[in-house]
């Protein structure tokens, strides 16, 4: 007999002690005497069966004893109830309390299938005996210490009626009410703790051991002083958050609070993109004196696909840069949507956005159709996607360089590269181990071609044809794959991406003059204009003219030119006539000078000497020799000149084209005239050459040099 059941045949209760027959038929007769309940036995006629709760206390313990013994069959166990809270309560629980949760379950369940044949009462103190006996079945033995347990360690191995008792009362709140309550300990707040947090939290990150050393100086007297293990442990008590506040800034502190995951979900390409600037972490060689510098690359990102459809790179950060990213960006792929950068100059300026009265029309990302939008200061992490890309491509590629400079680099190979780079320079004027801005540029490309083709972490998986196994995919093929699902870019004109990158201002029409900062520039169609206000575009790398629309439609009005309506202020020729007088009447003022110096020294009345007459003066004999030295060498110039052609252009842009030209002839060795060698080294003194120096410095190849650059 393994099963526990209510209804016991005559049969099945023969023999068992306290029955008193062995037979069937006996156990019958003493049923009828005694009066058992019974029912007839399914499918029989004359057969009885005989309710456990009638039979003698002694044969119900002996059919307790061998139900106990038996091992129950999977089949009769009994339904468990339906817990009246659900079982994703226990979600929340430690792995510890969930074991702890289900031997209990075990251990009632076996009193409920022991309950069927003597009652709770008898079945809970059947359990309990045998547990501390030792003589439950092993599996469910060994769950007794488990059921036990408390704070994550096992507990007695055995049972006690109360426990048993209190676990049915909690089972009939539902599954979870059977887990153990963790016991916490309440945080006790020493009178030491404010003390020593006041020391601990400060942003000078100071170590344990050097402020237990000054806590107990400002410990009042009567508040004892912790040992360093106390003070150790009530900060390990401590939440990540509360133990770092002070020590870390707002910002800071972030990085160790909870944060939220940005999703493209539900996005197209270019919807948003996201851009930045970085400076990067190798040398290189500076396009203008040769000598290493760090360029200044910016990068944008369409967020989606991850696929970096724009870049450049400047000699430092600028407003330029950045542009220039964007109209590779928009020539390359398309316009987009929404940009999302931080709050740096170089995204936030009236070229980019323009100004608040007329952002529309002369704001670079107005006029693209584009809706600028920064994070807040300070949260790098919310722009994690664009500063993951920082590292993934540019410093990744930066590694390879032997001159890289980044803060993991080993600071004894860093210094031997720049001994090894200075040396170089200073004996070839160029260095090996440098890469020219030209192959910086081309070797940049690639890696950005490299970077869009390389599997990205950030995207779906799909199968590698080559390998068949599961990778994910590359920006360049999820944006393959948007293409194959029917999307397209929007896309500008070419000759509207010809007009994208010049900036634009509104001004004043002004009797056909337009005035920018650095110079006027005339048209004939901008006088009927009158005082209207229109767009002016100009070119960064191009100052001599500028493009002029009208301020509504943007049509084009004229391109005007740099002092277009300037004319000299005389005749060359009445000039040149002008500065002869002007010598000739110096020359005059000198000889009437040393005339008066003579006359003032004529001869004296001497009464001794004799009356003789005085010889020239050395003094006026020095003055008539520089006067005839100058006036030869006054005319040997405008001999010179006129012979060799040479003249120094009025126009501005014209004289700095005439000095580049010389200074081209000079470094190639040509022979040249005296006249243009006097010039070409006075003019370097010039605030206009000293000027455009300055912007050839600043821009480099992107400023027009000529022969010069």
């Amino acid at each position: 007999m393994s099963a526990v059941k209510e209804w016991y045949s005559a049969i099945e209760l023969a023999g068992v002690p306290g029955i008193g027959a062995s037979t069937a038929r006996g156990v019958n007769k003493i049923a009828d005497r005694q009066k058992w309940r019974r029912e007839r036995a399914p499918g029989s006629s004359q057969a009885w069966l005989y309710h456990v709760s009638s039979l003698p206390d002694k044969a119900r313990k002996a059919l307790l004893k061998r139900a106990a013994d038996a091992v129950p069959a999977p089949a009769s166990l009994p339904a468990s109830a339906e817990p009246e809270k659900p079982l994703a309560e226990a979600a929340p629980l430690a792995d510890w309390q969930r074991r702890c949760l289900e031997a209990r379950a075990a251990i009632l369940d076996e009193v409920d299938r022991l309950a069927v044949v003597s009652g709770p009462k008898a079945a809970i103190m059947e359990v309990v005996e045998r547990a501390a006996e030792g003589r439950l079945r092993p599996e469910l033995q060994a769950l007794v210490p488990v059921a036990n347990a408390r704070t994550g360690k096992d507990g007695k191995r055995t049972l006690s009626r109360p426990s048993i008792y209190r676990w049915r009362a909690e089972a009939v709140k539902g599954a979870a009410a059977l887990a153990p309550r963790e016991a916490r300990a309440l945080l006790v707040i020493p009178a030491w703790a404010p003390f020593l947090m006041r020391l601990y939290r400060a942003p000078t990150k100071r170590p344990l051991a050097a402020v237990m050393e000054d806590l107990p100086g400002i410990l009042p007297e009567d508040v004892p002083a912790p040992s360093y293990d106390q003070a150790r442990r009530f900060l390990k008590r401590l939440s990540v958050v509360e133990r770092e506040r002070g020590r870390l800034g707002p910002n800071a502190l972030l990085s160790v609070k909870g944060f939220k995951r940005r999703s493209t979900e539900g996005l197209e390409p270019l919807d948003v993109v996201t851009a930045d600037g970085h400076t990067f972490k190798a040398d290189v060689a500076h396009p203008v004196h040769g000598r290493p510098f760090r360029p200044e690359v910016c990068a944008v990102m369409d967020v989606v696909t991850r696929y970096v459809f724009g870049w450049s790179a400047g000699l430092a950060e600028s407003t330029w840069v950045v542009m220039d990213t964007l109209r590779c960006g928009v020539e390359r792929l398309g316009q987009f949507a929404l940009l999302y950068t931080d709050n740096g100059s170089g995204f936030v300026n009236q070229v980019m956005t323009g100004e608040a009265s007329s952002a529309a029309v002369t704001g670079f990302l107005g006029r693209i159709g584009a809706t600028p939008t920064q994070a807040l200061p300070g949260r790098a992490q919310a722009r994690g996607k664009i500063e993951r890309l920082q590292g993934t491509l540019w410093k990744r590629s930066a590694r390879s360089l032997p001159t890289y400079n980044g803060r993991d680099m080993d600071n004894e190979a860093r210094r031997r590269i720049v001994k090894l780079v200075a040396s170089d320079i200073k004996e070839t004027g160029a260095s090996r181990l440098l890469m020219s801005w030209k192959d910086f540029l081309s070797w940049a490309e690639t890696e950005v071609e490299a970077y869009n083709n390389r599997p990205h972490r950030g995207l779906p998986k799909i199968r590698d044809a080559a390998t068949g196994r599961l990778r994910h995919m590359s920006p360049a093929e999820c944006l393959a794959d948007w293409r194959a699902q029917g999307w397209e870019p929007m896309t500008l004109p070419a000759e509207a991406t010809d007009d994208l990158f010049r900036p634009y201002q509104v001004r004043t029409a002004y009797r056909g003059e337009i005035k920018l900062p650095w110079g006027r520039y005339f048209h004939r169609d901008l006088v009927p204009l009158g005082r209207e206000k229109v767009r002016v575009g100009y070119d960064i790398h191009d100052g001599s003219r500028v493009w002029v629309r009208t301020l509504d439609e943007g049509r084009l009005i004229c391109v005007a030119e740099r002092d277009a309506n300037v004319i000299p202020e005389q005749p060359a020729s009445k000039v040149e006539h002008s500065r002869q007088e002007r010598a000739e009447a110096r020359l005059r003022l000198l000889r009437q000078h040393a005339e008066e110096v003579e006359a003032e020294r004529g001869p004296g009345l001497l009464e001794h000497q004799p009356a003789t007459p005085f010889a020239p003066m050395p003094f006026a004999g020095e003055i008539e020799a520089r006067q005839a030295a100058l006036v030869a060498e006054m005319a040997g110039e405008r001999q010179a000149a006129t012979a060799t052609g040479f003249r120094v252009p009025d126009d501005p842009e014209a004289r700095f084209e005439l000095w580049c030209e010389v200074d081209r002839q000079i470094k190639a060795g040509e022979t040249i005239g005296d006249a243009e060698a006097r010039w070409h080294a006075h003019y370097q003194t010039h605030h206009d050459w000293k000027a455009r120096m300055r912007m050839a410095a600043d821009f480099g190849s992107a400023f027009p040099m000529t022969a010069a650059g």
